[in-house]
Parts: C-alpha cells; structure tokens; sequence
C-alpha cells in the first residue's frame, strides 16, 4: 500500500503542476458488439460512483453523433478543488465490422475459424504464449479447442445415426440424413443459448477479424483505419494551446490504435509537437493476438514507429487477473527487438485489480474473465491507484498522473 508521505509528495506534485482545465480523449474500443451509447451508459454509472468516492461533482453530456455509424462524441466535467476540468470524448467504433462478421453462413464461420487457428499456430503464436503466460495461452487455446469439440460432437453422432436407427432402404437413408441435420442444428442452437456464458462465437468472429487484420486480408478494416488516423489528427489541429490530448484503447482496440498511430505519424512525423507530448494509452493490451501471426507482417514494424516517436508518451497497464490481457509481453523487445538496445519499452504496471476494489466486487469479477477484462473501466476505491476518470477528468497532466501511479507500485 503506498504510504502517506508518497501520497503528500504525489500530492505537492500536483500542486506544483500547471493544472488541466481542458482535454480531449480519444477512445478506441476493442471487438465490441454493444451499441456506442450502451457503452457510454456504463461510463456514466461508473463516473458517478467516481465523484461519490472523491466527493467531487461531476458528470457526462448526452451523446452526440460521431464521424460514423458506430463513433459517438460526448462531454464530461468534474469540479475540482483546483477547478472545473472539461473533456471531450470521441469514441472512434468499429462495431458495424464486427457484426459484418456475424453475417456470415456458418459454414463460413467454421472454415474461416479452422483456416485463423491454424495459421496461428504454424507462425508459432500458441507456443509462444504459453511461453511468457501460461494462464493468458490457455486462453488462447479455448475458441480452438472449442471449435474443435463442436465439430467433434456434430460429426461423429451423425456418422453413426444409420447404424443405430433401425430399417434399411431409401427411406432409412432420408432419416438417417434428416436425423443428422436436425442433431447439428439443436447441437448449433445450444451452443447459440448458451454463448452468453462461453462467448465461444463472440471468440470465434473475434480471432477471424485479427487474423484478416494481422495478414493484411481485410480492406474495410483498413480502411477504417485511415479514417482514425485523420480523425486523430482533426482533434489534434483543434486542440487549443492550453488543451491536452490523450489517446486511449482497450482490449484489440490497443492494435487497432498502434496501426492507426503508424499511419498517423507516416502523413504528421512530428504529430504530437504542439501539444509537446501526447499521452498514449494502451489498456488490456492484445498485442500478442495480432502479433502472433508474425511481426514480420507488419506489426513490428508499427510497434517500432510509436516507441521511435519523440512527441508520444505510450503506458500501457495491465492486470494479471485479466487472462484475456497480454499485458505481460514488452511489445518492443517482442515484435520489434532490434530496437530494443536503442529506444525504451512503454511505462508498464499493473492496474492492481483486487486493491481497486471491494471485496465484494472482485469476488464477483474473480472468475467472470469477459466482465473482468474491463476492470480498467473500473472506478478506483483508491486514489493512489489507476482510475481511468482521475485520469481523462483529473487536474493533473495525464503522462504525469500516469508517472505517479507507477512509481507508487512496488
């Protein structure tokens, strides 16, 4: 626990610190299907027990229409013994892409499931996981060992249908195919009913959209992708003098956003010059799912382009508890190591999850890893601990917020 002397020093800091009245934060969220305001929802409730715990008040706008169909732009304000800070939101979605994969026929889905699991695994992307964190390659092996068993259990009864239903001739070949057909539509329903506790298709579109991304397959994603990068730099060129930028990602969002930031710094080599640093975000990073096909495809080259840019200040945080995180990996000396004698790997630390919360919380959260994965969502019952709203509604700076939370961990 950090004493209270650090925290007066964290403190006086702050003081000392010119404080932040006005900020603009970019979000790019993960593989997530929910609507923009549904997710906007969730961070009001969580802003709310936000400024309870900090006795401040405080509150977000009503959603405002964004530069597309799933982007959504809102406000938020917190008053603060130093001032009121102002911040403006863009989520920059994705949504529309991932029900797209949705859409597809099944037999699709399962051979594009087949096809993504083993091109992984020949680029080495299982061993490799398993190696630096075993819990996070378990994870990794679910949707392939679940794929597997339900092609197990749809193909294996049907083959043995004609031997055990009684009868012979055309017609015991018609019930036997009937039979078959109707045992792998009730086996697909049940996996469909249950999805909600096993998020095995959610996985299953998921690692298919990766994989498309990670080769180089999937032209509306990049394009989407274009489409943030000048999105970020129209922020960027009406940020007024006095107005920090920061850029935020969770979960396959923190790719998305290091691809994005590649193109970005391609067209503004000097991004982030006006506003002398800007503040990069990676949250439940899921650089190993992407990188696991091989950097050599192009993602260690984009890791190389952020820790070479001089006017970025990357963090990424992590919780250990989240086994769908791959925050334990150094993203330089993994996919990009002939930089790493010569540039610095990204400010890492845990976001402590189990100190963060109640008890009671996190013994609800413990083994419920989709809902644990956004943990970093989280209000904080403690204010010497990352808390994403002192963070994008905080008086302080946010690479000096983010400076202090990781010194004041062991």
């Amino acid at each position: 626990m950090i004493s209270t002397v650090c925290q007066g020093r964290m403190d006086q800091e702050s003081s000392r610190s010119p404080a932040i009245r006005k900020r603009r934060v970019v979000y790019i969220p993960g593989y997530d299907l929910r609507r923009p305001e549904t997710v906007l929802s969730q961070l009001r409730e969580e802003l709310a027990r936000f400024c309870a715990l900090r006795s401040v008040e405080g509150g977000f706008s009503d959603a405002r229409p964004g530069s597309g169909e799933s982007s959504l732009d809102w406000t938020g304000r917190v008053a603060w013994p130093e001032g009121t800070v102002t911040t403006d939101f863009s989520l920059l979605g994705w949504r529309d892409l991932g029900r797209r994969d949705f859409q597809r026929p099944l037999w699709a889905v399962i051979a594009g499931a087949l096809r993504t699991l083993t091109l992984f695994a020949r680029a080495g992307g299982y061993s490799e996981r398993l190696r630096a964190n075993w819990m996070n390659g378990l994870f990794f092996l679910y949707p392939m060992v679940a794929i597997l068993v339900f092609l197990i259990l749809s193909v294996v009864p049907t083959l043995l249908l004609p031997f055990i239903l009684p009868g012979t001739g055309p017609l015991h070949a018609v019930l036997s195919v009937a039979s078959g057909l109707a045992w792998m539509a009730l086996l697909y329903w049940t996996t469909r009913f249950v999805e909600r506790w096993t998020y095995v298709w959610y996985l299953i579109h998921d690692w298919y959209s990766i994989g498309r991304l990670a080769r180089d397959e999937d032209p509306q994603m990049t394009a989407r992708i274009i489409e943030f990068a000048d999105r970020i730099i129209q922020i960027a060129r009406r940020c007024e003098p006095d107005e920090e930028l920061v850029l935020v990602a969770h979960s396959s969002g923190t790719f998305v956003l290091l691809y994005t930031l590649e193109v970005v710094l391609k067209r503004r080599p000097d991004f982030g010059s006006t506003q002398g640093k800007v503040t990069v975000l990676t949250m439940g990073s899921a650089f190993a799912y992407v990188g696991g096909f091989g950097a050599h495809r192009g993602f260690g080259a984009t890791v190389a382009s952020l820790a070479q840019a001089k006017h970025l200040d990357w963090t990424d945080v992590y919780a250990p508890h989240d086994v769908l995180c791959c925050g334990r990996t150094e993203p330089v000396a993994t996919y990009a190591p002939h930089l790493a004698p010569h540039v610095r790997e990204p400010r890492r630390f845990s976001v402590k999850v189990p100190d963060r919360m109640s008890a009671e919380r996190y013994r609800h959260l413990r083994f419920r890893f989709f809902k644990l994965h956004f943990c970093y969502f989280l209000a904080s019952e403690r204010a010497d601990l990352f808390d994403f709203y002192r963070l994008t509604l905080g008086p302080l700076p946010a690479a000096r917020q983010l400076c202090h939370w990781a010194r004041s961990l062991p």
